[in-house]
């Protein structure tokens, strides 16, 4: 690899890794409990080729987060792909790892956060809070909801709405549980 694109590589590298740190330093939970700090460092994997100096470089594949027990856990492929697609907000909504990526036994991927989970089947989504409680207390992807088909959005009437592949929750705030109407 020539010099100039080890640089490039580099210096992508690190302007991802600030990025990142600056988005996932710190987090409330969706409730506003508690706030824990979350340290964020970026590697890249190894890619056969070089890019040229002149074309953009790929994004990395691999990002460790530090999880607020000290332990640095790795963010990879779709789950990476909708944690860097959030905004500040909800970054420190969802908090840090807290477990490693796993995969289900039909293919789905799921990584654990402080404040959710990030869930992938064919596309990835994010869910957290009661609705996430109520979706795990009817067994999660591989319960009577199964996986979700859309990410949480607020209704007209005030309300946080998810659909999933055989249901939907909805909550409203102050709400203890989620409602879940199956489709």
């Amino acid at each position: 690899m020539g010099a100039m694109a080890i640089r490039t590589t580099l210096f992508s590298a690190a302007a991802i890794g600030f990025a990142l740190i600056g988005a996932g330093c710190s987090h409330a939970t969706k409730s506003g409990e508690t706030t824990t700090s979350a340290t964020t460092s970026v590697t890249s994997s190894a890619t056969s080729g070089a890019a040229s100096p002149t074309s953009p470089s790929a994004a990395p594949s691999t990002t460790q987060m530090t999880g607020a027990n000290g332990t640095a856990y790795t963010l990879q492929g779709p789950i990476l792909d909708k944690y860097n697609s959030l905004d500040e907000k909800a970054r420190k909504d969802l908090g840090a790892p807290t477990h490693e990526q796993v995969t289900n036994t039909d293919g789905g991927l799921w990584q654990p956060f402080d404040g959710g989970v990030i869930i992938y089947k064919s596309v990835p989504y994010v869910v957290w809070g009661v609705i996430r409680d109520g979706w795990i207390a009817l067994g999660g992807s591989q319960g009577k909801l199964g996986y979700p088909t859309s990410d949480e959005v607020d209704t007209p009437d005030g309300q946080k709405k998810q659909t999933f592949e055989h249901g939907t929750l909805t909550w409203k705030p102050g709400d203890a549980k989620a409602t879940v109407t199956y489709s």
